[in-house]
């Protein structure tokens, strides 16, 4: 359903009074302003939501509508109030044992903790989401915070262990041919390879995700790759001139 028609079945709710129709209403026009970005119109929707849902004793709803907001405020860079809503959220989800909406708040509370420049906070919010993929078999799941897990380290240095995350990570998205992951995922072990000193490594994690960019036509990202390999190579053939040379 179009926004316009959000906002004329909201109306009809109004003119009724129907408090769980302008709930309901309010929460799908907030979530459409937030996709679109703009954010103020999505924290009033949201907001109105929120309030009608815990005035009828929703918890459920005031959860859902917490999650928006979360959302909304991260966007804003108001961090602590958007931790605050993710929080309210998940103690909600907590009690009604609901795994894959407490991995899905993890992962927010993870990036949130990462904008944040929290290495441990964000750590341990993606091993707890880590787990529950793991408790459900979850494997593409698993993949996902695997490679968030990868970057968290990589962004802090810690390379060798970025590097077994990614790998981990590689082995699911290969069994579940999801290229586009896949692809992401042998750039980044290209990278850090090279960084660790490993050149050829480098070459042959990036070169499988050129042709997979190139396979899906990944015109840009293809671009970058071919040019992250061409001054990999002309490094080693410097190198080798100044050895050759010697």
């Amino acid at each position: 359903m179009s926004l316009k028609k959000h906002l004329e079945e909201l109306e009809a709710f109004r003119a009724t009074n129907n408090e769980p129709g302008i709930a309901n209403a309010c929460f799908k026009i907030g979530d459409i302003y937030l996709q679109k970005g703009n954010w103020g119109e999505a924290k009033e929707y949201l907001r109105e939501a929120k309030v009608i849902c815990g005035k009828l004793g929703n918890e459920e709803g005031s959860a859902i509508t917490a999650i928006g907001l979360g959302d909304v405020y991260r966007k804003t860079r108001n961090h602590q109030t958007a931790r605050i809503h993710y929080q309210q959220a998940l103690g909600f989800f907590e009690k009604d044992g609901d795994e894959k909406k407490i991995a899905n708040l993890m992962e927010r509370l993870g990036e949130l903790a990462r904008d944040q420049g929290d290495f441990s906070g964000a750590l341990e919010a993606f091993s707890r989401a880590k787990k529950i993929c793991q408790n459900q078999n979850d494997e593409l799941g698993l993949a996902h915070f695997n490679e968030k897990i990868a970057l968290v380290y990589r962004s802090h240095g810690q390379l060798e262990i970025a590097i077994q995350s990614f790998e981990e990570a590689l082995t699911y998205y290969e069994r579940h041919r999801v290229a586009d992951r896949l692809a992401f995922v042998l750039t980044g072990l290209g990278e850090l390879q090279y960084k660790m000193g490993q050149p050829q490594e480098a070459l042959d994690y990036l070169g499988r995700a050129l042709h997979i960019y190139k396979r899906l036509g990944a015109g840009k990202e293809a671009e970058l790759i071919a040019a992250e390999i061409f001054a990999i190579e002309a490094t080693l053939e410097d190198e080798g001139k100044g050895v050759n040379k010697g």
